[in-house]
């Protein structure tokens, strides 16, 4: 499918694309972009259909409404992805423009004052490492950490990932307390798009 044809399709819906790219997670720009391509990849219609609840495209989507909070730290882990029952569920929320997604708790601070601890993120696996729209926030595992971070271009070249803290706090000698970092592509196993949160005291 192109494109083209599948703005076609959400245009028939009746989508409103700047407010369905916002669900996504996506800035209004990155998803025209996505539009304008030849190919709009299957990724993105399934990832459609679950911000929708329903299969706009024939893809197939999530069906069950309820997002689960996994009993995950995301700033420390063990390399394992989010959909294997070895996670532990603490609870279930309903958020219909989350269906899809998972939750997890943060701890640290090198997100704040953009997430803090206790607050719950919500995240939709990325199933293509070279899909990712830069300057926004994913959580990304390797085999030893889980890092919630702001994803940039490094200038290391196309096979690797900059990974940025959002806070900017100083250490008494002026450097920063969370460095930016560079890792090799070939050492994420999973990357998820942050696409919600909620604060400690909205759960």
């Amino acid at each position: 499918m192109t494109g083209a044809e599948a703005k076609k399709i959400l245009m028939a819906d009746g989508q409103n694309l700047s407010a369905l790219a916002e669900k996504i997670g996506l800035t209004p720009q990155a998803f025209g972009s996505r539009l304008n391509a030849r190919e709009f990849k299957r990724s993105y219609q399934i990832e459609i259909n679950q911000v929708l609840g329903r299969e706009l495209f024939d893809v197939g989507f999530e069906t069950d409404n309820k997002q689960p909070i996994l009993d995950i730290r995301v700033c420390a882990g063990n390399g394992i992805g989010l959909e294997g029952e070895e996670n532990k569920v603490l609870e279930y929320v309903t958020i219909p423009a989350l269906t899809g997604c998972v939750g997890l708790t943060v701890y640290g601070e090198s997100m704040y004052p953009l997430y803090k601890p206790g607050d719950t993120i919500f995240v939709r696996l990325v199933t293509d490492k070279q899909d990712i729209d830069y300057g926004r926030t994913y959580l990304v595992i390797t085999r030893s950490d889980r890092l919630l971070k702001m994803l940039y271009e490094s200038k290391k070249g196309n096979d690797h990932l900059r990974l940025c803290s959002y806070n900017v706090e100083q250490k008494p000698d002026g450097e920063r307390l969370y460095p930016d970092r560079d890792i090799p592509i070939d050492n994420v196993l999973f990357i998820y798009k942050v696409v919600g949160s909620l604060q400690r005291d909205q759960i």
